[in-house]
């Protein structure tokens, strides 16, 4: 009897005394990464998606640890598999640099697409960039445009200066001085 009620007692403690996800990025702004370290490393084992993502960029940048790109990797996964398009973002830049051994352009491009489902406007401006440019797509013009406007209407600015280009250069889109003057 007594032990089952010192075991609640220790359940209810360890209730009582786990962080939200606001309360650890909190910790971090006020008192640094390596303080909210643990909070976001209890979050994840929780699998909060956005506690794996900042934990993530945490080990990404080496934020006050040993940086591990591996981990971040693990982590940002983690994080895109619950529905975190900023960490799917994320891991798609990180098959697209070549700095990585997770290099891979076709994986990232695959990245991107998911992301840019989940409406993440930074994935719409990279798919973007790939229909443009072409190499590991074909070169579509009008898909390009598609996800350029897609993420202008997001605010992501640097779209509205490739739809600007476009249209001034008459890239797959009849040449439009008028267009390209209110997209610039």
């Amino acid at each position: 009897m007594i032990k089952k009620i010192l075991l609640l007692i220790l359940l209810l403690g360890t209730f009582l005394n786990a962080l939200t996800f606001e309360e650890v990025q909190t910790i971090q702004k006020v008192q640094g990464s390596m303080k909210a370290l643990s909070g976001y490393k209890e979050l994840a084992n929780d699998n909060d998606p956005k506690a794996m993502h900042e934990l993530a960029l945490i080990y990404l940048n080496g934020d006050g640890i040993a940086r591990n790109i591996n981990k971040a990797q693990e982590l940002f996964q983690k994080a895109s598999d619950l529905g975190n398009s900023e960490s799917t973002y994320l891991l798609g830049k990180l098959y697209l640099s070549n700095k990585t051994i997770f290099y891979d352009e076709k994986k990232a491009y695959n990245t991107f697409v998911d992301a840019a489902n989940q409406n993440n406007a930074k994935a719409q401006l990279m798919l973007a960039k790939f229909f443009l440019l072409g190499g590991v797509v074909p070169k579509d013009y009008e898909k390009a445009l598609y996800y350029f406007k897609l993420a202008s209407k997001q605010k992501e600015y640097e779209a509205n200066c490739y739809i600007a280009y476009m249209y001034a250069s008459g890239t797959g889109v009849f040449p439009n001085f008028g267009r390209a003057n209110a997209f610039a």
